[in-house]
């Protein structure tokens, strides 16, 4: 086991701690979650997901993308 020491803005550590707190899990948890699937799939994700509305046009070329693919 060994420490990581990181420099974030207090505010930004406050608030991550609250939503941790909400959650019940200590925010050593959720960096080393964060960490963990940074290492599985090595992509970065800023911000909240936007909802995608499937339209029949698009249900229609992601049907021939998998038709495609398999």
């Amino acid at each position: 086991m060994t420490t990581l020491t990181i420099r974030i803005d207090e505010a930004l550590k406050m608030k991550a701690s609250d939503q941790a707190d909400k959650l019940g899990v200590p925010l050593t948890f959720i960096i080393k979650s964060a960490l963990i699937n940074f290492i599985e799939s090595p992509k970065i994700v800023i911000g909240e997901p936007q909802n995608v509305i499937v339209t029949s046009d698009l249900q229609s070329k992601m049907d021939k993308i998998g038709e495609l693919l398999s």
